[in-house]
């Protein structure tokens, strides 16, 4: 090894002793390849930590080892006593417990179960320490690498087809990103569990902020009383009613769900209570409203802070005395279902919503954090909404989120929230698809591309051109009528009009 790595204060060792500098050579080598694979983990240590869980740990450590080595095989294992136990798939990616594959050499994991050191291989079937190994000798394994990750796991990697393919960079990096991760997941699980609250089908996260609204949801569902959803627009408070009403005894009766934005004002108590036949012109036959459709259910009423002025006292007397008429009725008609209320706006003292209905609304208050509050949710809800677009296309390939693409969608702001996300997921599913790639990456998602350095876009332009494009494509949708077109963007009437005007104005 030459000598010209050695500091200049040590190079006169080259005349004095060339042996021990090609030694000291070799060490400072070594020392400096360390260093780099050390300061290459780190540059992942954001990415673990943001990890809601354990099994999202393991899974990004499978994605990240999986594009550093090329390996064709890379599993994340757990165990506990003896018992070694498969728990994440790093060809799936998404976290996913799965059975042990069959090529996994029991003789190498035991190894490094037994020593808690890595084990490494240019080719498994030709060494001797290996040749009374049946797990290696049946599968005809070449390369292949297992590293401790804590306590209780290890990184398992094999390409059974290729010689040498794990070089010493390869080794030194995964060694060291195993090393940090175990560090993470062994703090993990010193720390105290939180008090345990039933996880929600349909919501997803672990964050506090999230913990409180499943902790509000098990509290409330039950009550026959009303109840508030207060968050930001694509918070997901619809979702949050519908986790109320599927865990209450009504589940069997209907949720009907009323975007009081987008309901015509002339119109809007008849929609709401119905009508009688000649109540007004036009009305050539009895119509039940939605309070009607909902029976023994769960009414819910979406952007409540839009509801007209003259409904609301309509509202009040339902919800106080649980009885309403139809336009043009005489008759009193009874209401046993429950409303749940949703809105964006603080309606306390708002001018033009009642204050006696805000507080009779707000018997049970959940408020829902903005995405930007639970930044810690945002990859787990990344792999969740992934897969649910990529149900919703036919034929589609198994697309995963690669881990620059992860560290992208958790850098930014959200303005848009959940809502916006599922979005941005959507348009680089599309382009992953059309560029026949087998992850998406921060490039389809928008981001700089994986060889650009840190996103340095801006994010308040980005955001104006990301809703421009789906206004403009829900107004052609809807061949420009924007009550359609906001009940397609999931806001309000009000909200798109004050939007459109502003960049009229602009």
């Amino acid at each position: 090894m030459a000598t010209a790595s050695l500091p200049p204060d040590f190079q006169r060792l080259a005349t004095l002793d060339p042996a021990l500098a090609r030694s000291l050579s070799a060490d400072f080598e070594r020392l400096a390849s360390t260093a780099e694979a050390v300061a290459w983990a780190n540059g992942h240590l954001d990415t673990l930590l943001a990890a809601p869980g354990k099994q999202a740990l393991l899974s990004a450590l499978v994605r990240i080892a999986r594009d550093a080595s090329g390996a064709t095989g890379v599993w994340a294992i757990t165990w506990s006593g003896d018992a070694p136990t498969l728990s994440v798939d790093a060809l799936s990616g998404d976290g996913a417990a799965v059975p042990p594959p069959a090529n996994v050499s029991q003789t190498i994991l035991g190894q490094v179960i037994r020593d808690g050191n890595a084990a490494w291989s240019d080719d498994a079937r030709q060494e001797a320490r290996f040749q009374a190994a049946q797990s290696v000798q049946a599968v005809s394994l070449q390369s292949v690498g297992c590293v401790p990750v804590g306590a209780r796991g290890a990184l398992y990697l094999d390409d059974p087809d290729r010689p040498a393919r794990f070089g010493t960079e390869v080794r030194l990096r995964i060694t060291a990103l195993c090393a940090i991760a175990g560090k993470v997941l062994d703090a993990e699980r010193a720390s105290p569990a939180p008090p345990g609250v039933e996880p929600v089908s349909g919501l997803v996260g672990d964050a506090p902020a999230m913990r409180e609204v499943v902790a509000g949801i098990h509290a409330f569902a039950g009550v026959p009383w009303p109840a508030l959803v207060l968050g930001e627009t694509g918070t997901g408070k619809e979702a949050i009613a519908r986790a109320l009403h599927d865990r209450s005894p009504r589940a069997r009766h209907p949720f009907v769900a009323v975007n009081c934005a987008s309901i015509p004002e002339a119109l809007a108590e008849s929609t709401l209570f119905g009508h009688e036949r000649g109540a007004f012109t036009g009305a050539d036959r009895r119509k039940d409203g939605w309070v009607d459709e909902v029976r023994q259910g769960t009414l819910f009423l979406d952007e409540v802070g839009e509801l007209p002025e003259a409904v609301q006292p309509k509202l009040l007397r339902l919800l106080q005395e649980g009885t309403y008429r139809r336009v043009g009725g005489t008759e009193d008609l009874r209401f046993s279902g429950r409303v749940i209320a949703a809105t964006h706006r603080a309606l306390e003292n708002s001018q033009g919503f009642r204050a006696d209905l805000y507080y009779r609304l707000a018997s049970c208050v959940i408020r829902v954090p903005p995405l930007r509050d639970r930044r810690a949710d945002v990859p787990a809800l990344a792999h969740h909404l992934l897969a649910k677009a990529l149900a919703e296309l036919k034929g589609a390939p198994a697309l995963g989120l690669r881990d620059d693409a992860i560290g992208w969608l958790a850098a930014q702001g959200w303005p848009g929230n959940v809502r916006e996300l599922q979005n941005c997921l959507r348009g680089g599913i599309a382009r992953a698809i059309a560029a026949d790639a087998d992850l998406v990456t921060a490039a389809h998602l928008g981001g700089a591309t994986p060889s650009a350095g840190p996103v340095a876009s801006d994010l308040h332009a980005a955001t104006d051109a990301f809703q421009r494009a789906q206004v403009h494509a829900a107004l052609a949708l809807s061949d420009g009528n924007r009550t359609e077109a906001a009940n397609r963007l999931g806001v309000s009437r009000q909200w798109l009009h004050r939007l459109l005007s502003r960049w009229d104005e602009a």
